[in-house]
């Protein structure tokens, strides 16, 4: 395992820090099934924090089923299959919009109509009073990836229903209604989960997500979505690759 570093001003408890590094490699297979974890003593030295800390990440790994600590011999991989897929093996299902319904499953949390969001209002007023709210859990074999929270204008919202959005994306579901998204800004950060996103992602309250924000507009300048994602970090991966070409003077592209 190669030597991280935790950065204790992110607002996130060092044990967490600790706790999220380590699942990454285990998911990852840095650590390889069966392979031995640095011990406790070597991890303190790795990472700059206490034995206490690192007794703490290990236990809720253990308690995951992620390691297996065994009295004499140290600490070892689980010798078995992983419950889920590497996060780079799940951003491709995620980021193929069309294939998403028939990949994953989802649980519907709320969706209704309700008065647009404070922070909604202030950057894009041209959303109105009121918005179609919606909030789901999206599964990849029965485990938690991303919880989402769209918002649509009342006015293309009302067209919309929970049965006609079934599984697909919402922009999926708008293009079947004729609003078809033509661009968009995104923005993405690492926040720590708050109580509702450490619930249904069945993570701790205060663990890293990533966050990512997205607003979409159709060929008319008319916003038609504006959706918030948080990603558990350990089943979801962004890969970015730069192209130079040589009559554009460069171009940037998106991978899974």
């Amino acid at each position: 395992m190669t030597t991280t570093t935790t950065n204790a001003g992110t607002g996130v408890t060092r044990y967490l820090q600790v706790y999220t590094v380590i699942a990454q490699a285990l998911a990852e297979g840095s650590i390889g099934a069966g392979q031995a974890l640095p011990s406790e003593p070597a991890l303190v030295r790795e990472y700059g924090v206490s034995r206490t800390t690192v007794r703490r990440a290990l236990a809720r790994l253990a308690a995951e089923g992620s390691i297996v600590r065994r009295r004499g011999s140290g600490t070892f991989a689980r010798g078995k299959v992983e419950r889920f897929a590497s996060a780079r093996q799940l951003a491709p299902i995620l980021d193929d919009l069309r294939s998403l319904a028939s990949n994953t499953t989802v649980r519907m949390l709320a969706f209704k109509t309700t008065p647009t969001p404070d922070f909604l209002h202030r950057e894009w007023p041209e959303f109105g009073d009121t918005v179609l709210m919606i909030r789901r859990v999206r599964y990849v074999k029965n485990e938690p990836v991303v919880l989402v929270t769209s918002y649509v204008p009342e006015e293309i919202g009302r067209q919309l229903t929970a049965r006609r959005l079934g599984n697909d994306t919402v922009l999926v579901a708008l293009e079947k209604l004729g609003y078809r998204g033509s661009s968009g800004e995104q923005e993405t950060s690492a926040v720590a989960a708050d109580p509702l996103a450490a619930r249904h992602l069945e993570s701790g309250i205060g663990a890293p997500v990533l966050h990512v924000r997205r607003l979409v507009r159709d060929s008319k300048e008319r916003i038609i979505e504006y959706s918030n994602y948080l990603y558990r970090p350990d089943r979801y991966e962004v890969h970015a690759v730069i192209e130079r070409g040589r009559s554009d003077g460069g171009r940037a592209g998106r991978r899974p």
